[in-house]
């Protein structure tokens, strides 16, 4: 009898063993599994941000394309007032934050904040935006992406078009 005791003990003792070995192994187990879907979680919104950040360049370029071709046509005829109204309904919408064209000597012609027109655009941004001939794209530490586009006329550059956009980040604390 006291053998069969020990035995009985023996055995509760393995079987405990077991379940405190099961239980570890699941915590372990989870714990791996949780690390992954974080790693996948954090892949999938760098993904997404780069996704968007593409489609709002593509979108940005698109945009700007015609418009410079309307304020060509109105600085060939001297209107800058009418360009002044196109870039006054442009800066009404969200995220872009200043539009500026510039004449070829780096002055200021027209801008969303009146206190720069007539300004050299060396107070806001290297000379060399100027001398330009293709779109570009950029976009500094905060988010915000600047648009240079050239403006062509029949026989000399015009100008640039100079657009500050800020861009939207996906926060990765906010996303379920």
């Amino acid at each position: 009898m006291l053998e069969d005791r020990k035995r009985f003990i023996y055995a509760i003792g393995v079987f405990v063993l077991l379940l405190i070995g099961m239980f570890v192994w699941k915590n372990i187990a989870v714990k791996n599994v949780e690390k992954k879907m974080e790693a996948q979680h954090a892949q999938l919104i760098e993904k997404s941000q780069q996704v968007i950040t593409s489609k709002t360049y593509e979108l940005l370029r698109l945009t700007t394309i015609p418009l410079v071709w309307v304020i060509r046509g109105e600085m060939i005829r001297e209107n800058y007032g009418q360009i002044d109204e196109y870039l006054n309904q442009f800066v009404k919408e969200p995220n872009i934050k200043l539009i500026l064209v510039v004449k070829p000597d780096g002055t200021i012609a027209v801008a969303t904040d009146k206190k720069l027109e007539g300004a050299p655009i060396s107070s806001l941004f290297s000379q060399d935006i100027v001398e330009q001939n293709e779109i570009r794209i950029s976009e500094d530490e905060k988010g915000t992406m600047r648009i240079v586009v050239p403006i062509m006329g029949l026989n000399a550059k015009l100008g640039v078009l100079i657009m500050l956009y800020d861009s939207e980040k996906i926060n990765i604390e906010a996303a379920p």
